[in-house]
């Protein structure tokens, strides 16, 4: 070996090349360090300048990394010594500005006294981190005395910590090194080499590797990339260009691409017991993580990049050798070597491709659907989604190459910019998109149709839960849709199945039967058996999915619902035999399905569980005719133009998947962040055509399992797709503006008898707080029944009110000559009255109106009942469900009246009225409605009596409370209420913050003053007009619009 001191310029200067990837991994590992592990001592901090918080796929995948390793070193420092042993020694291979001793001692400890850490790399790479370590108390204290030495290898000493630097080409140089330090025959070994050898020539890396295991009880632990499916795969091409990019070829690779060759690679150089893992096998093992620790850190950071984590751990592996000669137990069985695929037959299919894309430029996430336009051509659009740096409101089109240009679809209006949405063709009802999400801690609930025919949106009924990655699939040939889990938010996963009803909206199913299915998001599911001779019997499978502690399940299942008459529907489920190797191949996150008629569906793309997906198999088709008690899976699709390397690869994740009557099927967009190395993106459209009778003839045809192996797979035997195909491209991309986002199409009713309709507001009941948290997190109004108020709903008779409170005592009332109400003409009027003579007059009809406010400063503190009326605090309780309210109490007010309604107004403050007496009739505007209702501006209350007439473009939702009913007014919600009943109303209004900042500083006696931003706002507001005041009238005009626009497209980004 040459001495690092004589290497040639280039091999120097490729070796500083290897050194620089230090630099960004130490950054990536000190945002995990920060982030995930914020109660231990930070070490990275003092070899990183400035924190730089990484993306969440990267900081999970960093963790991941540091979590196995740590976990390697863990056991080992737990072993007990064998009794020939006296040290053991930890070397860092390759250890750049890892901090493994200094976290070993933090966390370990009590493990550490017998054990001596050697940390080696590059002669310069250790110079700097010695520098660090001197200059820097944290670190240098806990290893303390310390020794320099100028003579290499060994630059720094103590007894637990060494720093040697060597270059790993040089074993000779390395050995000896050891031997000053340790008696090589009484030492236990734990090399680390944390993708670094893969740096070095092969030949160089595998010599090291030799080497280790012949200094006798010796362990290894490498993780490096490897490439499960092949080089061309859109991740490892990726990966490989963007280390040549940075001239550090992983030069190990090609050589060791599997898990099965890394294993081979140790048993062949002394390594008696080999373990393998891919990253996204460990992820999942009890080994290293549980449930629960999984589970947990998405309460770390919210995290959403499930398939690009997958497609990082398939390419990353973990390795344990050792040179000890034990046999290994089942359950310690090399993972090293996964199952192979079963052999299944293979049907060659012509695949056409189109590079060209929309004008909006990549799409990922979005949903496709096939439309028409108004010459009855047919058209793909990929509709919202994600693109390079932000959500996109738009919709890609895609046509048949030669086709006239779109003549009906560049004039859209409709949903707000989403990813992660489920789109259902529900027959000639037209294309059902619902949910979607903003961020994953910000899920939507909002669901709209694409008419078909007029090729327009309709705003339809929400979701009773805001949802994504939810899987949703259509019944039969009618217009209903069946919803599976998803996501609700977080780490929460939704554990029921929603089936939707044009008219009645959304409805929960029932779960029947012993079967109850993990809750899952992102699952695959279909309908294979529709209802016959108007049945509401339907039948489908559900398979694979997410679980709430990020793993996929094994779950291949039957499904049945009866949809009865509506009311409730029921669903039950039955396992399905399902083939051993077969089963991996259906359990799938994130993929696409689509039907070709009753008998065969298509599988295309997401991930699964253990290992990476290979391409040959990332198109199946299954057979399932709705009655067998199991699934098998009849062919997969095969490219023979991929063997030929004339279009490049997609990678069918986030993709959209459209399908037309003739089989055709197409697929648009997708892609993934490959790590930290770059973003593959499918581009353009791939068409292909699977004929559902070659399907049928092929099920007849006799074939061998050899012929079904993919390398023996001919053009030739598979008798390739003859029909002439239409190719389909890109035809540009449709902006979609705010809709008039006319409510619900509760019968069927045109825009104009929408904006006319009220929503009812949903009833439920809760059994925990945590229901109601679910309730705050959807923002979206619900009547509560059966609350348990207290001993108020039978005791607070007028005789007893008038007792408790005091006759005599003055109250401030509403007086009004009107039934309406009008806070801002004032056509009514303050005065005092004595309790006992208001509860008289309001008995008797007269038009009064009581909001108590704070006895002692009514004009300076927020009401409060347990301060203002202690007699009457202590017959009213808020349920224990209620916990939320009750911790973040801003008012608790008493309200009384007779017959006259509230005025239209909006809270800051989400609160919950509680009805004890009579009865109240409430309308309420989301948000959304605020520019319709005449709300001045700075102002919060409107003089519009929506009990007369409803606003047009509004969207009303109608309840009426009785005694004992509570009803969640959520922030901002617009709302009026009026008597529903002759007898007056009671009741105890509680006002409460749910948010953690925002508010407004200062005095806020009403619970209605505008958030902080709001106002800092309009004083910028009324900047800008002052700005503008010289220019010409146009100028101005023009500029000013121009800014309200950006205004209103960023009010509708996280919509």
């Amino acid at each position: 070996m040459k001495n690092p001191a004589t290497k040639k310029p280039k091999a120097a200067r490729q070796d500083d090349q290897v050194m620089g990837t230090n630099n960004s991994s130490i950054v990536s590992k000190r945002s995990v360090e920060k982030i995930y592990y914020p109660d231990e001592p930070h070490f990275f901090r003092y070899f990183v300048k400035k924190f730089q918080r990484r993306a969440p796929l990267i900081n999970r995948g960093y963790y991941l990394r540091l979590h196995l390793i740590d976990c390697v070193v863990r056991d080992f420092l737990r072993e007990p010594l064998a009794a020939d042993k006296k040290t053991k020694v930890v070397v860092n291979l390759g250890c750049g500005s890892d901090v493994l001793p200094w976290q070993c001692l933090t966390r370990y400890s009590k493990d550490c006294d017998s054990v001596l850490f050697v940390d080696v790399d590059f002669p310069d790479l250790i110079l700097r981190k010695r520098n660090v370590v001197l200059d820097t108390p944290e670190l240098k204290d806990r290893f303390a005395p310390l020794e320099t030495l100028d003579t290499p290898p060994v630059f720094l000493r103590s007894s637990r910590y060494v720093q040697v630097g060597c270059d790993l080409r040089d074993i000779g140089s390395l050995q000896a090194a050891l031997e000053s330090l340790v008696d090589i025959k009484a030492t236990s070994f734990l090399f680390v080499a944390e993708v670094s050898i893969t740096y070095m020539e092969t030949d160089a890396a595998d010599a090291v590797i030799q080497w280790a295991s012949t200094l006798g009880d010796s362990t290894f632990c490498l993780l490096e990339q490897i490439l499960p499916d092949g080089p061309r795969h859109p991740f490892a091409q990726t990966m490989i260009k963007h280390f040549e990019r940075l001239n550090t070829p992983l030069k190990s690779i090609d050589k060791y691409p599997t898990q099965q060759s890394q294993s081979e690679r140790f048993q062949q150089r002394g390594w008696s017991n080999v373990h393998c893992w891919t990253l996204w096998q460990a992820w999942a093992d009890s080994r290293f993580l549980t449930a629960e620790d999984r589970r947990k850190l998405d309460d770390v950071e919210p995290f959403d990049e499930w398939e690009e984590f997958a497609l990082f751990g398939s390419h990353y592996v973990l390795l344990q050798a050792s040179t000890r000669n034990h046999t290994p137990s089942p359950e310690a069985k090399p993972a090293g070597c996964p199952s192979s695929c079963p052999p299944l037959r293979s049907l060659d299919v012509n695949l056409h491709h189109d590079e060209s894309q929309g004008t909006q430029g990549p799409r990922r996430f979005g949903t496709a659907m096939v439309a028409r336009d108004v010459l009855g051509q047919i058209h793909i659009a990929n509709v919202l989604g994600t693109g390079t740096n932000v959500r996109l409101r738009s919709l890609d089109l895609y046509s048949p190459l030669g086709s006239n240009e779109d003549a009906g679809l560049l004039k859209c209006s409709g949903p707000a910019s989403r990813l992660c949405h489920a789109m259902t063709d529900i027959g000639n009802s037209g294309f059902l998109l619902s949910g979607g999400r903003a961020s994953p801690t910000a899920p939507l609930d909002g669901c709209w149709v694409f008419e078909k025919g007029v090729n327009d949106w309709r705003r339809t009924h929400d979701l009773p839960v805001p949802l994504y990655r939810h899987t949703t699939v259509r019944l039969g040939h009618s217009s209903l849709a069946l919803v599976f889990g998803g996501k609700i938010g977080g780490s929460k996963v939704f554990d029921g199945y929603l089936l939707y009803h044009h008219q009645k909206g959304w409805i929960r199913c029932k779960v029947k039967g012993d079967v109850a299915p993990s809750p899952v998001f992102g699952a695959v599911a279909f309908c294979s058996k529709g209802a016959a001779g108007g049945s509401l019997l339907f039948r489908g499978v559900l398979a694979g999915g997410m679980a709430e502690e990020g793993v996929i399940t094994d779950q291949i299942l039957r499904w049945e619902l009866e949809a009865g008459g509506f009311e409730t529907p029921s669903i039950s489920f039955k396992k399905l035999d399902v083939a051993t190797g077969e089963r991996n191949l259906i359990n799938r996150f994130g993929a696409s399905c689509i039907k070709l008629n009753e008998k065969y569906h298509v599988i295309i793309g997401g991930v699964k569980s253990t290992n990476l997906l290979p391409h040959d198999h990332d198109i199946l088709i299954l057979r399932d005719d709705g009655a067998s008690t199991s699934l098998s899976i009849h062919s997969r699709v095969n490219f023979p133009v991929y063997r030929k390397g004339s279009i490049p690869r997609h990678l069918a994740v986030g993709s959209s998947i459209a399908c037309t009557e003739r089989g055709q099927v197409i697929l648009v967009g997708g892609g993934a962040t490959c790590f930290s190395m770059g973003t593959f993106w499918t581009k353009g459209a791939y068409t292909f055509l699977i004929d559902p009778e070659r399907l049928s003839n092929l099920d007849t045809a006799p074939y061998s399992s050899e012929d079904a192996l993919p390398t023996q797979i001919s053009t030739e035997a598979a008798s390739v797709q003859k029909e002439e195909d239409i190719i389909w491209a890109s035809s540009g991309a449709v902006l979609i503006s705010d809709a008039d986002t006319g409510v619900l199409d509760s019968k069927s009713v045109t825009h104009q008898e929408a904006a006319q309709t009220s929503s009812e507001i949903p009833r439920v009941r809760l059994a925990s707080k945590e229901d109601f948290e679910q309730v705050l997190r959807r923002r979206k109004p619900v009547i509560i029944e059966d609350a348990s108020l207290g001993p108020c709903m039978t005791a607070w008779s007028d005789e007893y009110l008038v007792e408790a409170v005091g006759a005599d005592r003055e109250v401030s009332i509403h007086e009004s000559p009107s039934q309406v109400m009008d806070f801002n003409s004032k056509n009514f009027r303050y005065v005092n009255k004595r309790f006992g003579e208001f509860v008289q007059e309001i008995a008797s009809g007269q038009k009064l109106y009581l909001r108590a406010l704070s006895n002692d400063e009514p004009t300076a503190r927020a009401a409060n009942l347990q301060d203002d009326f202690p007699q009457l605090a202590k017959d009213f309780v808020l349920p224990s469900e209620l916990e939320a309210v009750r911790e973040n109490l801003f008012s608790s007010v008493l309200r009384m009246s007779g017959p006259v309604n509230m005025w239209l107004h909006y809270d800051v403050m989400a609160n919950v009225y509680c009805q004890i007496r009579g009865s109240k009739r409430f309308i309420l505007f989301p948000p959304c409605d605020v520019t319709e209702l005449s709300i001045p501006p700075g102002g919060s209350s409107s003089s519009i009596d929506a009990f007369a007439a409803t606003p047009a473009r509004t969207h009303p939702h109608e309840a009426t409370l009785a005694a004992g009913d509570v009803l969640f007014l959520p922030p901002l919600w617009l709302h009026t209420a009026t008597p529903a009943s002759d007898s007056p109303g009671v009741a105890v209004n509680v006002f409460f913050r749910d948010m953690d900042a925002g508010y407004s500083a200062g005095r806020d006696v009403y619970g209605n003053r505008d958030l902080a931003a709001y106002e800092k706002a309009r004083r910028d507001v009324d900047k800008i007009l002052t700005s503008f005041k010289s220019l010409p009238g146009d100028a101005r005009e023009f500029y000013l619009k121009r800014l309200a626009e950006e205004l209103r497209q960023g009010s509708m980004s996280g919509a």
